[in-house]
């Protein structure tokens, strides 16, 4: 009656299938609002507010032809313990599996909001003209490399097969945040320390960027979170 398939239960585990028409359920705190609001324990939709980061993320528009929806924001005093890490993991991975048709439709990147320095800049760049240490790595590669000697990078160089240039974001001291939709970088990389998180998501249908951003964003306020938005601005 909840709209999901329940696959198995016991004293400790539910196990169940979240369908496609509610990716809002793929989150434990998704997962948590919906059951609440069918136990009748929180009803009406939930109100979530958002203020102003002042930031500013810059798009280029020579990413148009490569990955042109590119939404953002940042969530503030975030308990980031052992579980929220796991948790925030798990929901980037479910969401690039399913929402995000394997990271070609939707691609996450979160990181260290305290480590960024704004304004961020999005653009496409050649491959072998930047280079940064990935996540996982502990190596500098260029973005070419990285398709072939980073395990992530094996496994989704073909979101970008074709592309002449390929999608980066950087900060204004010149540190690489991420190369959508393939991996991190490993300066802003998310540990039990964060406080503050910087959300960034990239792809191909700017209203699927929008709907996986919100359901991210309200995971992490459900955990009690303040939200803020962040002003992006084409060039």
């Amino acid at each position: 009656m909840l709209g999901v398939d329940l696959e198995s239960a016991d004293d400790e585990k539910l196990s169940v299938e979240v369908f496609p028409n509610r990716p809002d359920m793929l989150s434990v705190e998704g997962f948590a609002r919906a059951l609440n609001g069918f136990l009748g324990l929180c009803v009406g939709a939930p109100k979530y507010d958002v203020c102003d980061s002042g930031f500013v993320l810059e798009v280029d528009s020579s990413v148009d032809g490569i990955r042109p929806a590119v939404v953002a924001a940042a969530a503030y005093n975030v308990r980031m313990d052992d579980y929220t890490v796991k948790s925030v993991m798990d929901i980037q991975e479910k969401l690039h599996l399913t929402h995000g048709r394997n990271r070609a439709k939707v691609a996450i990147g979160a990181h260290d909001l305290d480590k960024v320095s704004f304004p961020v800049v999005y653009e496409a760049v050649d491959p072998d003209s930047r280079s940064f240490i990935p996540l996982e790595l502990g190596q500098e590669l260029t973005l070419r490399k990285i398709l072939s000697k980073h395990p992530k990078g094996r496994d989704y160089a073909w979101t970008l097969e074709g592309k002449e240039l390929y999608p980066l974001f950087t900060d204004a001291k010149g540190h690489v945040l991420s190369f959508p939709p393939i991996i991190n970088g490993e300066h802003t990389r998310l540990t039990p320390q964060s406080e503050n998180v910087f959300i960034e998501m990239t792809g191909t249908d700017q209203r699927a960027c929008k709907l996986a951003l919100n359901i991210f964003l309200t995971a992490l306020a459900d955990r009690g979170a303040k939200i803020a938005s962040v002003d992006v601005v084409r060039r």
